[in-house]
């Protein structure tokens, strides 16, 4: 059930796990991480990506070296790997399975990677990677697939989710 905004006490917040995530990724990719190399990563102000560090680093999750670059905690990069984990499968996922555009599928990734447990996240790379293992299933699902479209028609009960149809008129 969708209940809104909730968060479990000691979970990161979705802005938290963006955070780390862009460290780890700056870091991997330059070899260190300054603050102004982070924000422009995230689209965002240095003195708001600052504000935001702060729990972080209450947390112990990060922490700077003498030159003030930003560095992970053994804890803090565990969690930007999960992070980063879940945003590349949801991103794989969206983009070679079920084909949606490149610039969405990275959008809807980084939205996705926030609510997408980690048991889930697993399943999901199961199927990428069974589909990329097997050539005759992923062609059969390829071809299937792009000439699938669910055909609805106008009720008050769906067949397929157990919802109020969504491209019907709805109820008379």
């Amino acid at each position: 059930m969708l209940t809104g905004k909730h968060t479990v006490p000691n979970e990161l917040s979705a802005s938290s796990e963006h955070y780390l995530r862009a460290i780890w990724e700056v870091r991997s990719r330059q070899g260190y991480a300054r603050l102004a190399d982070v924000a422009r990563e995230l689209e965002i102000t240095p003195p708001t990506l600052s504000s935001g560090l702060k729990p972080l680093e209450t947390r112990g999750l990060i922490a700077h070296d003498e030159r003030r670059f930003l560095l992970l905690t053994a804890e803090g990069e565990r969690l930007a790997r999960q992070v980063h984990h879940r945003f590349a499968v949801m991103r794989v996922f969206l983009g070679d399975v079920l084909g949606v555009p490149e610039e969405r599928a990275q959008g809807e990734a980084c939205r996705l990677e926030h609510h997408v447990s980690a048991d889930t996240a697993e399943r999901i790379l199961d199927l990428i990677k069974l589909l990329r293992e097997d050539d005759k299933l992923r062609g059969l699902f390829q071809q299937r697939f792009a000439e699938y479209h669910r055909s609805c028609r106008p009720s008050t009960e769906c067949s397929t989710c157990d919802l109020a149809c969504l491209s019907g008129a709805g109820p008379a």
